[in-house]
């Protein structure tokens, strides 16, 4: 393990590529985390503060090539890093937009903080998202037209961070110096040697950060290889992921994993041990592999989903749903996901 303080020039400069991996939860600050830095950023500079420790960016480095681009996964860390690239593009773009101004090199921004200069394809971005995030991501640093009904916390960070630049409360070329006054702890793991999975819970043991979900879907897709982990995530998990309203995925997922192990198990567990619970149910459960178990997550997230956006083509269940949604009678649930896979066993007429 190697621990280095330092900024996020620092470490964003050089040939270098930060991966966010499948398993990771998608990008997930929302205004309020960023007011809070743009508050941090603000008071920093106004009270000639000399630095602000803004948190950790633990990594495991892929394998050196001689040559090309030195690839990271991150493990903890994404929210800060994404959230601090959003802040540079703002300025990036400002300074492309305000000729005049000449206090900020919109090139030094792009080619050092942003792209891999001499890069082509994937590999000239610095910060690669998993497949929610990553082509909004891209269309920020390219500039590139983004469909007005696209739905995404990057576009609203982006968003605000631009309107604080163009309102001067701080000068841009202040908020370029103070984002370089921000102090992170830049954490790389041996992969030999270093536990990923304990670091990572040991991270974020509070529960309070990630969602129950996004901890199981840690769990899940962190110790499979990277065929089988692309495999499950791309067959199962993401499609699953997909089923939940954006919105409100995360609890509802959260709701569905209680429900799902409730089923299972036949006792309900704590909401704040899901996680727990859902480790103890994979190591005695039916399915002898992961991917045998994501595949019945996927059919019950199904079920659950339809129950819970009441989304059917059959009229007498799509009945059904409203009438559990309008009673409130979400207790029903687990009994329900039980009832619909003994139907996909024994299926009779329904119409």
């Amino acid at each position: 393990m190697d621990a280095r303080k330092g900024n996020i020039y620092e470490i964003l400069n050089g040939n270098k590529q930060f991966l966010i991996p499948v398993y990771q939860r998608y990008y997930s600050w929302d205004i309020e985390q960023c007011k809070r830095l743009w508050c941090d950023i603000v008071e920093m500079q106004k009270k000639g503060k000399v630095g602000h420790f803004v948190g950790s960016i633990v990594n495991i480095a892929e394998q050196a090539m001689p040559t090309g681009v030195q690839k990271y996964m991150i493990i903890d860390g994404q929210q800060r890093m994404t959230t601090l690239t959003l802040l540079l593009i703002a300025l990036r773009d400002y300074a492309l937009e305000n000729t005049e101004d000449t206090t900020i090199n919109a090139r030094r921004i792009d080619n050092m903080l942003l792209k891999n200069e001499y890069e082509n394809n994937d590999e000239q971005y610095k910060l690669l998202l998993t497949e929610t995030d990553r082509d909004v991501l891209i269309s920020l640093v390219e500039k590139k037209p983004i469909s007005d009904n696209t739905r995404s916390r990057l576009i609203d960070n982006y968003n605000f961070f631009a309107e604080k630049i163009a309102s001067k409360e701080l000068l841009p070329a202040n908020v370029y110096q103070s984002i370089g006054k921000l102090q992170i702890v830049n954490i790389t793991l041996d992969r030999s040697m270093d536990d990923a999975q304990a670091i990572f819970e040991s991270l974020n043991s509070t529960g309070k950060e990630l969602s129950e979900s996004d901890l199981i879907r840690n769990y899940v897709l962190m110790g499979l290889e990277p065929a089988e982990q692309r495999f499950v995530y791309e067959h199962f998990w993401r499609p699953m992921e997909l089923l939940f309203v954006y919105e409100t995925q995360d609890s509802v997922m959260d709701r569905f994993f209680r429900d799902y192990l409730t089923m299972k198990s036949t006792r309900i567990p704590k909401q704040d041990r899901v996680y727990e619970e859902f480790k103890l149910y994979h190591l005695n459960c039916e399915f002898s592999t992961i991917r045998e178990l994501c595949q019945d997550l996927y059919t019950n997230a199904r079920y659950y989903t339809d129950m819970v956006f009441k989304r059917s083509s059959i009229s007498a269940l799509k009945s059904l749903y409203e009438d559990i949604n309008d009673l409130r009678m979400e207790v029903s649930y687990p009994f329900l996901l039980k009832v619909h896979n003994d139907y996909s066993r024994f299926p009779l007429v329904l119409k």
